[in-house]
């Protein structure tokens, strides 16, 4: 990991003016600028001239844009498609809705075309119907990779979408399972991967399923992908199959996803296997640590399991100091006793704000209520920056799942002192909502200690602890606020405004001002070339990045302002 130790530099390589280089200036300082107020604008129109530009960086640019501008006349961008005929420009038409009619044009285009146009083939994979599938599968198996991958991606794409025959599944399956290329395999099964827990899908026949079953006995693909895919096909109704699959396996040391795949699987039944828990141990010890977290949630929240493996569990995790806290944690969380162990659990975590969550979860299974409260008050009271910020996100939590009998004289005032005492540190009102929305910790007697926080120099010039006092102030009293908000609003500037404009209080008319996009400083990249490079200067050397003007001319150009003044002018298009 490299670490930045000073200001970030940038280093221009410059070279004498050369027709290339006045070639790359024109373009920036001519045709991009118009061909960018059309991106902006999302004028489908202008971009769609723009395709047939002259120079191919500036169609290139015309045909992306495209992908995410909507369109009015889609047969014609379809003719303009087929026109120029590449990759790209195929990719224009994936986001647009077509009509039964333009999707039978671009069948007949793939009819007679051949079938290696890789462009043609993605845009039926997204856009198809089911006359387009039972085209894509009368095509022989391409002998190039890529095209072959592409095939296959198209054929799973348009099973994820509309509803196979059983004839087709078993086609599918079975090229999936023929192939020696995994990325492909794994692209066929796509759709009955994606959509085998949607109930509006129909899925995989019964005689589509034995034929997988059948054909994956004999499977041995050299990436686990497919493995991967047809493990969660199979989980939901032949659990013991895929545990017997990979039965010689060493669960500990199981690739990643595919544990993943099996455990939540497991997590979606109602109804396990016998071996179900026995793999959930084996997984509590894998060498990753998200595949022990998979299956520690997993085990949390089926009772059944925790009880059978929890010694196993806990020396796994919880009471294991040589794994992470985070785990440790999550393996409280899933214990059935976690209390027998408290001296243990309250050392974990107490500076880390991420792992608060976790902790308190834990602290939850073990105490009371009113434990759980005194403690996180004391923890809030010696805490500080981030991690007072997430602790005041339990508070926040704690208070508006508590019962009544929690909801002391006592601890309303404390709650009352804590919900101030954060907005006073500039916290966001949103994480202490239950906090501020119970009338009983703010009542009708804090308006006026509101109204004196906006009175606040500090405050109005800090507009995170604005935006949350003005927020309380519309969720608790809009009326009463109506006569000191107007009269602010009416002197606030630009960002204030815009900030009440978005609370929308009624008596506020104003709308949004629209947002803009900044536009790059064409002059400025034009000067730096097609391919400067950013030098970042770490204690291991310098890093040189070559950059690609031509490609990411607004990214390139935010960056450069950021480096160059130390921060971003405007929005940032990245």
């Amino acid at each position: 990991m490299y670490k930045i130790i000073s200001a970030f530099v940038l280093t221009f390589l410059l070279f004498a003016c050369d027709p290339a280089k006045k070639e790359v200036g024109r373009l920036l300082t001519q045709e991009y600028p118009d061909l960018y107020e059309a991106v902006y604008a999302r004028d489908g129109q202008v971009l769609m001239e723009f395709t047939s530009h002259k120079d191919e960086r500036v169609r290139l640019q015309a045909w992306q844009a495209l992908i995410n501008t909507p369109v009015i006349d889609i047969d014609a961008l379809i003719g303009l498609a087929s026109e120029t005929n590449t990759k790209e420009a195929w990719s224009s038409l994936w986001l647009k809705e077509l009509s039964e009619e333009q999707q039978g044009r671009l069948n007949e285009l793939f009819i007679a075309s051949n079938a290696s146009n890789i462009g043609l083939v993605s845009a039926l994979g997204e856009l198809g119907n089911s006359r387009s599938l039972e085209l894509l599968l009368e095509e022989d198996v391409p002998p190039n990779q890529e095209m072959e991958f592409q095939l296959a991606y198209s054929i799973g794409r348009l099973t994820g979408n509309i509803e196979a025959t059983e004839d087709q599944q078993i086609q599918i399956i079975e090229r999936a399972l023929s192939t020696t290329n995994s990325k492909a395999a794994q692209a066929y099964l796509y759709g009955f991967y994606r959509t085998r827990n949607d109930q509006e899908k129909e899925g995989l026949t019964p005689n589509a399923v034995d034929k997988l079953i059948e054909l994956w006995e004999n499977y041995y693909p050299d990436e686990i992908g497919p493995d991967r895919y047809i493990a969660a096909l199979l989980m939901k109704d032949h659990a013991g199959l895929v545990f017997h699959h990979f039965i010689d396996k060493d669960y500990v040391l199981m690739d990643v996803q595919l544990a993943i795949e099996i455990i939540q699987e497991i997590g979606r039944k109602e109804k396990n296997d016998t071996y179900a828990p026995v793999a959930l141990n084996a997984f509590i010890q894998h060498k990753n640590p998200n595949v022990v977290i998979q299956a520690l949630r997993v085990i949390g929240a089926k009772e059944e399991f925790a009880k059978e493996i929890n010694n196993s569990l806990l020396n796994a995790t919880a009471l294991n100091v040589g794994v992470e806290p985070h785990v440790r944690l999550a393996g409280f969380n899933a214990s059935v006793n976690p209390g027998k162990y408290i001296d243990d659990l309250l050392p974990i975590g107490t500076e880390d704000p991420y792992l608060q969550g976790l902790r308190y979860s834990a602290l939850k299974k073990t105490w009371t209520e009113t434990e759980v409260f005194d403690y996180l008050v004391a923890d809030i009271d010696t805490s500080q920056g981030l991690l007072y910020s997430f602790l005041l996100r339990e508070m926040n939590t704690l208070w508006a799942n508590a019962d009544d009998e929690l909801k002391t004289e006592d601890r309303v005032e404390q709650v009352h002192n804590i919900l101030f005492t954060g907005l006073e540190r500039g916290e966001r009102a949103f994480i202490m909502q239950a906090l501020h929305s119970d009338e009983e910790v703010v009542t009708e007697e804090d308006f006026e200690k509101l109204i004196a926080l906006l009175n606040d120099k500090s405050v109005v010039d800090d507009i995170d602890i604005f935006r949350s006092v003005t927020s309380i102030l519309k969720n608790r009293f809009e009326e009463e606020s109506e006569v000191m908000i107007t009269q602010f609003y009416e002197n606030a500037g630009h960002d204030l405004k815009q900030s009440l404009i978005a609370q929308e209080w009624s008596f506020i008319e104003d709308s949004l001002a629209p947002v803009t996009f900044r536009e790059p400083d064409w002059g400025r990249l034009a000067d730096l070339g097609s391919n400067p490079v950013w030098v970042l200067e770490t204690k291991k050397g310098d890093v040189e990045i070559t950059l690609d003007v031509l490609t990411a001319p607004a990214t390139i150009s935010e960056t450069d302002t950021f480096i160059t003044h130390g921060h971003y002018e405007g929005v940032a298009f990245h």
